[in-house]
C-alpha cells in the first residue's frame, strides 16, 4: 500500500511536470497574438509617415510617449513630427524588412526611402534618403510608451556626404584665428 502511494504521488508528480501543454500553449499564443498585434501596429506607425495620416495612432500610442531618438514627448508632438516628415521627403517609402517580439518590446529593422522635398530635414531639396535602421518600441497595456531608433552611422555619413556644406571662406578662417591669437594674448 505504501508503495502504491509512492508511486501515486511520482507519477501525478511528472504528469503534472511533464502536462504543460494548456499552459504553454495558451501562454505561447498570447504571445503570438501580441507579436502579430505589434507587427499591425508597426507597420501602421510606418504607414501614418508615408501618408500623413496619423487618425489612428491613438489607439496604441501612449498619449505621454517618450521618443529617445527625437528627443520627444507626448503623442501630439508625435503626430506633427509624422506630418512634417511626411511633407519634407516626397515618395516616402518606409518598409519593414523583420520584426520580433520579446516580452514588452517591438524590435523591426526597417528601409526608409524618399527624396527631400525641402532643406526642413537638415539636408538640400532633392537629397535622395534610403537608410536601414531598427526600432525599439516599448508596450505597456497593449500601448507604445517609450521608442529608440538605431541607424547605422557609416550609412548615414554616406547618404549626405554628397550633401556637406561647402567649406569656410579662409579670409573668414583667417580672421577667427586672428581674434582667437587676440583673445589667447590677453
Amino acid at each position: 500500500m505504501k508503495k502504491l502511494f509512492s508511486i501515486l504521488i511520482i507519477s501525478i508528480y511528472f504528469t503534472s511536470c511533464t502536462d504543460t501543454s494548456t499552459t504553454s500553449s495558451t501562454n505561447a499564443t498570447n504571445k503570438d497574438a501580441q507579436a502579430d498585434i505589434n507587427r499591425v501596429h508597426s507597420k501602421e506607425v510606418y504607414q501614418a509617415m508615408e501618408t500623413g495620416d496619423v487618425s489612428k495612432l491613438d489607439s496604441f500610442i501612449d498619449k505621454d510617449i517618450v521618443d529617445h531618438e527625437g528627443n520627444m514627448r507626448g503623442l501630439d508632438t508625435l503626430k506633427k513630427m509624422f506630418a512634417n516628415m511626411h511633407n519634407a521627403i516626397k515618395d516616402l517609402k518606409v518598409e519593414p524588412i523583420a520584426n520580433a517580439t520579446g516580452d514588452d518590446y517591438n524590435f523591426a529593422l526597417v528601409r526608409m526611402t524618399g527624396t527631400t522635398a525641402d532643406a526642413s530635414m537638415g539636408m538640400p531639396a532633392g537629397t535622395k534618403i534610403d537608410r536601414t535602421f531598427v526600432d525599439v518600441v516599448k508596450m505597456k497595456d497593449g500601448k507604445a510608451t517609450e521608442h529608440w531608433g538605431y541607424v547605422d552611422q557609416n550609412e548615414m555619413m554616406k547618404m549626405m556626404e554628397g550633401n556637406r556644406m561647402p567649406p569656410m571662406d579662409h579670409k573668414m578662417t583667417d580672421k577667427m584665428e586672428n581674434k582667437k591669437d587676440t583673445m589667447m594674448k590677453k
